[in-house]
């Protein structure tokens, strides 16, 4: 098994934080979601003006940052855009070890909608990054 990952590590060139993922449980998409809730500002909502249906592999969630700022589990068929991506790729974006354009130039991001109002999610999710960060300390 170590021999496995050690290899792994090599061939894919790994970065630090990757390679505690794969070691650790997986995260509990709810639970971080839950403390995202209040990333979701006032000015974040005036600001960004969009709201997302996040498809993840094993769940969906709606970020409403157009009329009520909020975070809420299942799919908002009337969002205005749509990210289709599996567990990783999401973990990926919320601990910045990939951006939005890299997942989505990749494959590993389906964006349904406009490109445009896709990108004023980067705010958000920079957000997310931070909170990750602040946490670890």
């Amino acid at each position: 098994m170590y021999n496995m990952i050690t290899r792994r590590i090599l061939m894919q060139r790994i970065c630090v934080h990757q390679f505690a993922r794969m070691l650790s449980a997986t995260p509990n998409i709810p639970e971080l979601m839950e403390k995202f809730k209040p990333l979701i500002t006032d000015k974040l909502v005036y600001e960004t003006g969009v709201s997302c249906a996040l498809k993840l592999s094993d769940s969906s969630w709606t970020l409403d940052l157009r009329d009520e700022g909020t975070i809420k589990e299942g799919c908002d068929e009337t969002a205005d855009i749509t990210l289709d991506m599996n567990n990783d790729v999401f973990l990926g974006l919320i601990d910045g070890s990939t951006t939005t354009a890299a997942a989505y130039m990749s494959g590993k991001l389906k964006l349904e909608g406009n490109i445009m109002q896709a990108m004023k999610l980067s705010s958000l999710f920079k957000n997310m990054q931070s909170a990750i960060a602040e946490e670890a300390k």
